[in-house]
């Protein structure tokens, strides 16, 4: 690849990382506001699967969507899915950058989960850095302290079903195309949660509709920037990208709610942060790594 398309990747990758935490503040704005965590899930798949079906449809053709895979594609969907209200049910509790460094901890969780239920060799070193990734949560969430709030559990459910959703993709990835994946999520999605909003459905704002559209136009921008961008870069180059989102997470959370991450905030997030790059690579080493395009939790 020549170096002004590698730059361009590059530039795209990091723009798709740094965008997807919008779509988290105005989640977070309509957690606030009181809408059920399920409600926003239910308006955050509709509108991706309702941006992300004339791509698909443009890009591959009716035809790239095959019902054989859909068993595969939604039981691995339903991971994500769950993860989705579990992140949003948070916000409304959490500092949106609380939140987001403790889902950082999700691929190390992945490791975990590989070594214990599909017996995948972890060696020393990498269990080391899993076991010091999870303590370094203890720092995030803070337990016993007056800092510590219950939500803190929501965002960890969120974590564990990320990781059960990239657990899966370690099978289900090579199947279809990533955008076609995305359709799949957009779907299982939008269909769970169907059948559960109309029990908890709240009345909603005009302002609330725009904040569905722009959690939409987010998560779907920011996927196929990221999408894009995996085609063209190896994936360990992209490995550090997704930490990105800690950039645009702590700038909403400050100057729309006023929240500002404390010392040991900072230092959990690097302790995790850490050791997510550090396990990454000894993977890398052993080529049993995940698709980046498989990278992201919402």
């Amino acid at each position: 690849m020549r170096k002004d398309s590698t730059l361009l990747a590059f530039a795209a990758v990091a723009l798709g990382f740094l965008i997807l935490p919008i779509g988290d503040a105005f989640g977070k704005l309509l957690a606030v506001d009181g809408i059920s965590p399920f409600q926003i899930a239910w308006g955050r798949w509709v509108c991706n699967w309702l941006l992300i079906s004339p791509v698909v449809l443009l890009v591959h053709g009716k035809g790239a969507v095959r019902l054989k895979d859909a068993p595969r594609q939604m039981a691995r969907a339903a991971g994500l899915a769950c993860a989705t209200v579990f992140f949003f049910g948070s916000l409304a509790f959490i500092p949106l950058a609380d939140a987001t460094a403790v889902l950082f901890v999700a691929p190390l969780m992945v490791t975990a989960m590989s070594a214990v239920f599909l017996k995948e060799h972890v060696g020393p070193r990498r269990w080391a850095a899993v076991l010091i990734g999870l303590g370094a949560v203890l720092l995030i969430v803070k337990p016993g302290t007056g800092a510590f709030h219950w939500a803190s559990f929501l965002v960890l459910g969120a974590a564990v079903g990320f990781a059960l959703y990239l657990v899966m993709s370690r099978y289900v990835s090579q199947d279809a195309p990533p955008i076609i994946g995305m359709w799949w999520m957009g779907l299982t999605g939008m269909l769970a949660m169907s059948a559960i909003v109309w029990t908890v459905w709240e009345p909603l704002k005009p302002e609330h509709w725009v904040y569905f559209a722009a959690i939409g136009v987010a998560m779907t921008l920011g996927h196929l920037l990221v999408i894009w961008a995996a085609a063209r870069l190896q994936a360990s180059a992209m490995a550090p990208m997704p930490y990105l989102e800690m950039v645009t997470s702590t700038a909403l959370g400050f100057l729309v709610f006023g929240d500002f991450p404390d010392g040991l905030t900072w230092l959990g997030c690097a302790v995790v942060m850490g050791c997510g790059l550090f396990v990454a690579w000894r993977e890398r080493l052993q080529d049993n790594s995940l698709p980046i395009e498989n990278s992201h939790k919402r």
